[in-house]
């Protein structure tokens, strides 16, 4: 009698696991099955991949991974912005002239996309500068006078909406432009200390902040204040060794370390 009780017990706690788990699997599945065999990743998802992304093939599967959510989800500013800045990174990584130029030509459209659905969008003003500059970057200063104005505009605009988007990106883009227009073109240093100091401010951790700031204290003459900023920028790029972007901020840093020496 005792046995049979107990297998009555061990029944029912068994039954009800199984209903448990079968329920668990079928949470698991649904959205997979109403999107045709495979779940959409979510937005936190493809920023962490896009965060570890190292190489050109990496940012190419996040940008197809995203094109296929964006065609699912076309109205969704959120994705728009997204495929821009994967788009941003290809061209950053690409080789060849007509694949960078491409590939900001799609980042400019998918960051416009996403002003029409959403104009108060930070991150797409931010990127749509971006790869305008880069575009003209790639062109000269002289083929790029056009894109002078509207980069600023829309940094400007990013800045107002959210300057601390992209650890102070809207920021250190201008102290940066101010820094490399020569005057006449609406360069000043005073302007470029001043933008990449809030930069640093708000993104203290974010080497690129701190090698800006001490470039525009170099051009200042302020050879204190930029090693200072120098041995930061030395500090929080110790132990890296496998992001390129990283190590090259490092070697430009540590290159105007070396300039300074003599001054002193």
């Amino acid at each position: 009698m005792t046995e049979s009780l107990s297998l009555s017990v061990k029944f029912r706690f068994f039954s009800k696991y199984y209903r448990v788990w079968c329920w668990g699997f079928l949470l698991a599945v649904f959205p997979a099955i109403l999107t045709g065999g495979t779940a959409l990743a979510g937005p936190s998802e493809i920023d962490n991949r896009y965060h570890h992304a190292r190489n050109l093939i990496e940012f190419e599967q996040i940008a197809e991974q995203t094109q296929k959510i964006v065609d699912k989800e076309p109205n969704q500013f959120e994705w728009q912005w997204r495929l821009a800045r994967s788009h941003y990174s290809i061209a950053k990584h690409a080789e060849s002239e007509d694949k960078k130029n491409n590939h900001y030509n799609l980042c400019i459209d998918r960051s416009s996309r996403a002003l029409t659905m959403n104009p108060s969008s930070a991150i797409s003003y931010f990127f749509r500068a971006l790869c305008r500059g880069k575009q003209g970057e790639m062109n000269g200063i002289w083929a790029s006078l056009g894109v002078i104005e509207p980069f600023e505009e829309d940094m400007k605009k990013a800045m107002e909406f959210d300057p601390s988007i992209q650890n102070g990106g809207p920021l250190r883009a201008l102290g940066k432009l101010y820094m490399e227009l020569p005057f006449f073109l609406g360069g000043n240093v005073d302007q470029s200390v001043y933008y990449l100091e809030q930069a640093v401010r708000l993104g203290p951790d974010y080497a690129e902040n701190h090698l800006g700031l001490a470039q525009a204290y170099y051009a200042k003459n302020n050879l204190i204040s930029a090693r200072k900023t120098l041995l930061t920028l030395i500090r929080l790029t110790d132990n890296i060794v496998d992001d390129k972007d990283l190590l090259k901020i490092r070697k430009e840093g540590q290159e105007l370390i070396n300039k300074l020496t003599p001054a002193e």
